[in-house]
């Protein structure tokens, strides 16, 4: 079994500093679906990244970069 995940990495400013940083988050589906095959798994994954940055896009959101991919899970 497979789930999607997405890491995604934006620029940060700290409170204590003037200069910004890369900070990168690792994000799971809210609906947390599985899959039996890993190539459905990375189809799926790239749809949604897709779908994301269209969404991104049109609500000029700020980000460095966004990647997606399918972890192994036990089930």
């Amino acid at each position: 079994m497979f789930k999607i995940f997405a890491v995604l990495c934006t620029l940060v400013w700290p409170d204590d500093t003037m200069a910004s940083k890369l900070e990168c988050n690792r994000f799971y589906e809210d609906i947390n679906r599985t899959f039996r095959k890993e190539e459905v798994c990375l189809e799926e994954a790239q749809a949604k990244l897709e779908t994301t940055m269209r969404i991104f896009k049109e609500e000029k959101f700020d980000y460095e970069s966004m990647m997606v991919g399918c972890e192994k899970i036990e089930g």
